[in-house]
């Protein structure tokens, strides 16, 4: 794991110009405001020439610290900067000085260390990286992004410039979509680390999103051909002469017991939870949801399904929790993604299976599919964990979740395949608008039976008052599939209704 390295989040943003603004009120406002380190060429206390000019301003208390080659310190060093102050320090080339550039490290507490050099002549100068003038420096608190722990929502900024032989740098309070992307950046370095691929995809993909700097995404997109060159990018379960084997449809099974079950919650005869449906709420679960395709659709559709996993590129198919998604390669679940990988493949009839499927739900159910989630349940021993559908992006997902969330409005997801029971129940959670009947109030448990060609549409109210899983079976199951539909709000006028 990222151990020391996840302490200090580094992230930066970088113009390789150096641009400056013409503006000098606009540089006498950010002095007040946050910290600023600059470098003047001026003469130094003892008449040399200055080879750096250190002016410190910070909005916060920070211990800062310079290591400089090729000029030397005259008098005070600059150490701990309290909030408000100003603090100086000049570095003063030797008499006969060389005619490289002075060199040097800066060290700001909490930051990671970040190299500088200030050309004198024939070199070039540079902030952090050769060939950059400008970048912002980002410090965050530890993120434990596994544990799906809350993001940090604070951190420190420290904005430096190099133009000619001037360094700048301001040290500020970071702005939230910087604490964001120092955050991202961490969770980005630690998966690198390790032998994790998906874990890792999902990080890169996560890092783009929140606008972490190409070089560090480069970098993780290298370590994933690496991890894909091992065959990492396959999991257990998921090779094509496994999934050949065991999604047969010969090996289907349907059944019937234990009947569907209602456990209700005991402790108040009252209780909210106890109601079939709440006030807005709209579950249901239909039969021959698949009649309007023709005779055995469903048979169609899984082998069509599974025919189209067999002959994409390895990887497509991938574990996710007790299950697996057939996907895009690259994990999107745009139905667009998915289609143009099919049509890619030489699967025109399953891209147009699936097509006819979407739009059919848009007119059954109302709204647009925004995305379409295609899971695979060889066998009994697989599972869906208790869930609520992600909604939008004001949900918590999983640390390798990679949805770009939209306000949706409903689920439909179809079965085909072997019989399994869905285990539904209430929640009197944060996210619930029920309210518990007392202490020791467990809920209400549904358990139906979801056969092949089954439809289980519910809406938002519902699933913010309800999760749904497919739990294992202990009796012997055959293969299924299920091809879930997020669907979202209709737009009206290009807005969302």
């Amino acid at each position: 794991s990222g151990g020391r390295k996840s302490e200090r989040a580094l992230s930066t943003t970088g113009d390789r110009r150096g641009s400056r603004k013409p503006s000098l009120l606009a540089d006498a406002a950010a002095h007040l405001q946050a910290a600023t380190l600059t470098a003047f060429q001026l003469a130094s206390p003892t008449g040399g020439a200055v080879g750096l000019k250190v002016r410190v301003a910070t909005a916060f208390e920070v211990r800062v610290s310079l290591r400089v080659n090729g000029a030397e310190l005259q008098g005070r060093a600059v150490s701990l900067c309290n909030a408000g102050t100003v603090t100086e320090a000049v570095y003063a080339r030797s008499a006969a000085p060389s005619p490289g550039p002075v060199q040097g490290t800066l060290r700001m507490e909490g930051f990671e260390p970040v190299q500088f050099a200030v050309a004198h002549s024939g070199h070039s100068s540079y902030v952090l990286q050769p060939g950059r003038w400008r970048c912002t420096v980002l410090h965050t608190e530890p993120w434990d992004w596994r544990g799906s722990a809350e993001k940090p929502t604070i951190g420190k900024a420290a904005d430096l410039e190099i133009s000619g032989p001037l360094l700048k740098v301001q040290l500020r309070i970071a702005r939230p979509l910087e604490v964001k992307r120092s955050a991202q950046l961490q969770a980005l370095r630690e998966a690198m680390e390790g032998d994790d691929y998906d874990s890792l995809h999902a990080q890169v993909s996560k890092a783009r999103t929140a606008g972490v700097e190409l070089d560090h995404i480069v970098r993780g997109e290298e370590r994933l051909r690496s991890l894909r060159g091992r065959g990492l990018h396959v999991n257990e379960g998921c090779q094509k002469s496994t999934l050949e084997e065991q999604m047969q449809w010969s090996k289907v099974v349907h059944r019937m017991e234990p009947p569907n079950s209602v456990e209700p919650c005991k402790a108040s005869a009252d209780c909210p939870c106890n109601a079939e449906l709440g006030c807005g709420e709209v579950l249901e679960v239909k039969g021959d949801s698949l009649l309007f395709m023709g005779p055995e659709a469903d048979k169609i559709l899984f082998e069509e399904l599974v025919g189209a996993a067999l002959s994409v590129e390895d990887g497509s198919v991938w574990r996710s929790g007790g299950k697996y998604i057939f996907s895009a390669f690259n994990r999107n679940q745009s139905m667009v993604a998915l289609t143009r990988m099919l049509e890619n493949h030489g699967r025109s009839r399953c891209a147009k299976l699936l097509l006819q499927l979407s739009s059919h739900s848009e007119k059954a159910y109302g709204g647009y599919v925004t995305a379409v989630q295609v899971n695979f349940h060889p066998h009994g021993e697989t599972y869906h964990d208790q869930h609520r559908d992600i909604y939008s992006g004001k949900q918590r997902a999983g640390p390798n979740c990679t949805c770009s969330f939209r306000e949706c409005v409903g689920t439909v997801c179809y079965s085909v395949g072997s019989s399994r029971l869905c285990l539904i129940e209430t929640m009197t959670d944060e996210l619930s608008s029920l309210q518990p009947c007392g202490e020791s109030c467990l809920g209400r448990k549904e358990r139906v039976w979801l056969h092949s060609g089954d439809a289980m549409y519910f809406n938002a109210p519902w699933n913010q008052n309800h999760t749904h899983g497919i739990p294992p079976m202990k009796e012997s199951a055959g293969p299924r599939i299920s091809i879930a539909f997020l669907l979202g709000a209709a737009e009206v006028g290009g807005q969302a209704s």
